[in-house]
């Protein structure tokens, strides 16, 4: 007789990635509270890591697929557009502050949106368009704006460590036989 979890695996598995997400980041708050002093413990911290685990246990939720080799291409294919998002809105960012005044001003936003599909279209990434535009819209018109490269950095750290979780749990923990 087979026994029914009232969970199964990869709901187990992905709720798994999120606790390790949160208390990575919350060990490097905790460390940068004790050792904040460390020039290396602040950088890791506030360039590395930043404030918030949003962005790693969103990429380890999306990551968390049926097969091992569905959570690599997931996890490429968000950090391929993180890293897009991100450099675009560094490069945007400086642009527009050199040509308008405001925040994320709309031909810039709307510029980085079309160049950033039209890349991923062109090198054959059509699944990163949309976290490259959403990495994107985030830093260029988000509260980030004073800070782009920071901002990039901490989205593109926060989708690896999502994405590495989430492979390693689930190249970990097989499915009971």
């Amino acid at each position: 007789m087979k026994k029914h979890f009232p969970i199964g695996m990869r709901t187990a598995k992905t709720a798994l990635c999120v606790l390790i997400c949160l208390l990575l980041y919350k060990l490097f708050y905790y460390l940068n509270e004790s050792f904040g002093e460390y020039a290396a413990v602040a950088f890791i911290h506030d360039y590395l890591f930043g404030t918030s685990p949003s962005f790693a246990c969103i990429a380890a939720v999306i990551c968390m697929q049926d097969t091992i080799e569905n959570s690599v291409k997931f996890g490429i294919s968000r950090i391929i557009g993180s890293v897009f998002g991100g450099v675009a809105s560094v490069v945007l960012s400086l642009i527009n502050a050199q040509i308008f005044a405001s925040r994320g001003d709309i031909f810039v936003c709307v510029f980085g949106v079309v160049f950033l599909i039209w890349l991923c279209n062109v090198i054959g990434k059509k699944e990163a368009s949309s976290i490259s535009v959403i990495t994107f819209l985030i830093i260029i018109i988000g509260i980030d704006f004073a800070r782009p490269l920071v901002a990039a950095v901490n989205r593109t750290v926060g989708t690896l460590i999502g994405a590495a979780v989430a492979i390693v749990i689930n190249r970990s923990i097989k499915k009971p036989k």
